[in-house]
């Protein structure tokens, strides 16, 4: 997380109190966050911020590429803090999210595609949906 804010820090910009909690808020939850879950966990943390400046600060940290976006079946756009290429685990009954790395089995996949269909892949995203153990 330190590494993210210094680079802010380098880059000239301003590391406000909203916008380092929310760093922290994603960094820490290690999972992605609705909107309305960040905002949650700003006022939950003594941190005053309406629906409008939350918006503003992803929007400034997603032009960074400091977070990204993931869309789930529920529709709702999810923030989450930009580390390793990764997938997602989703248990449909308490719609846990959990992170994966797969193999670079993937990595052939696209490499298959671009040399069977002429299609170079930019970027994909992958989710699998389930039962977690717990739920089972």
């Amino acid at each position: 997380m330190d590494t993210i804010l210094q680079r802010m820090r380098n880059d000239g910009f301003r590391l406000t109190r909203i916008r380092t909690a929310m760093v922290k808020i994603l960094f820490d939850e290690n999972r992605p966050l609705t909107s309305s879950d960040i905002q949650a966990q700003l006022s939950s943390s003594g941190i005053r911020a309406d629906r409008t400046t939350v918006y503003r600060e992803l929007l400034f940290l997603l032009g960074r590429t400091i977070i990204k976006t993931v869309q789930f079946a529920d529709h709702k756009m999810h923030y989450e803090i930009c580390v390793d290429h990764h997938h997602h685990l989703v248990c449909t009954k308490c719609n846990k999210v959990i992170e994966i790395v797969l193999g670079e089995h993937l990595e052939e996949q696209e490499k298959e595609i671009y040399k069977r269909e002429n299609f170079k892949v930019s970027s994909h995203s992958l989710e699998f949906y389930g039962v977690c153990g717990n739920c089972l």
